[in-house]
């Protein structure tokens, strides 16, 4: 049974394409388990995020400021960590710079 953040995802209407759904979930994941502690802890500050605004305790505008803010803290982090956190951190920055600013956000 999927997590209700997952749930509040997949039961998003995108007609216009813009959130691709498993990539998000997958960047969640992904960051979840990384072998770095730093951003293991930003992913699960973005299923955080993510299942408050899917049980309306956070505003869009609420998600928004937190995510724009999780971005900002990987990119001032990604100068100090070794090269393989450096992809790591990238690979976030880039996931909620496409999924979730230009693509959930768009939705809600």
């Amino acid at each position: 049974m999927p997590a209700k953040w997952e749930a509040y995802i997949d039961g998003l209407r995108d007609d216009a394409g813009t959130l691709a759904k498993e990539e998000l979930k997958n960047l969640v994941f992904e960051a979840k388990s990384d072998t770095d502690l730093f951003i293991r802890d930003q992913g699960w500050k973005m299923e955080k995020y993510l299942t408050q605004l899917a049980a309306g305790e956070i505003t869009k505008e609420q998600f928004k400021g937190n995510i724009e803010d999780l971005k900002d803290l990987v990119e001032m982090r990604q100068l100090e960590l070794s090269v393989a956190a450096k992809a790591s951190a990238q690979r976030i920055i880039r996931g909620i710079s496409k999924l979730m600013i230009e693509g959930l956000l768009k939705l809600l």
